[in-house]
């Protein structure tokens, strides 16, 4: 079940907008909107868009631009490691897919070298399940002949 937005305010003396979660709160900033607000053109409606599914909100300046943030770019700014890690996840799950297309094994070798059922690798290929752990599709990646690294990385200042 994808997370909604409960509210969206907007803090203007911290020039962000303050996004209500079931879980928690989370600042986004003006400056990464589209159309930026600006104090010659103020936001002067903000609310939890219902045609977003409320999984983002939409603003409305003074001079009648408007703009929507989905949930997902809040998440992303915030580096949300849940965030983090559906995106890990759904990224070496379309790898897993497309080494699967390109693999000379067929599925019944690949369930059988992983100890599993077709059910389960066909739950490991579906990139919208994220009920699945990081490690069962690096198991599937190496049964696949892959080779997989993480690079780590300091924060550019």
């Amino acid at each position: 079940p994808a997370m909604t937005i409960l509210s969206a305010t907007i803090n203007s003396r911290r020039r962000i907008f303050e996004v209500e979660t079931p879980s928690r709160s989370y600042p986004y900033p003006f400056s990464k909107c589209d159309p930026i607000p600006t104090s010659a053109d103020p936001i002067i409606e903000v609310f939890v868009d219902p045609e977003l599914g409320n999984q983002g909100f939409t603003y409305r300046l003074r001079s009648g631009a408007e703009g929507s943030i989905l949930l997902d770019q809040v998440l992303d700014y915030n580096k949300d490691p849940s965030y983090l890690r559906d995106m890990l996840l759904y990224q070496l799950t379309v790898e897993a897919q497309k080494r699967i297309e390109d693999s000379p094994l067929s599925k019944r070798e690949i369930i059988r070298r992983m100890g599993t059922s077709a059910s389960q690798l066909y739950r490991l290929l579906d990139q919208s399940n994220y009920s699945k752990s990081v490690d069962q599709v690096l198991r599937l990646l190496n049964v696949l002949d892959c080779q997989v690294e993480f690079v780590v990385h300091a924060k550019s200042a």
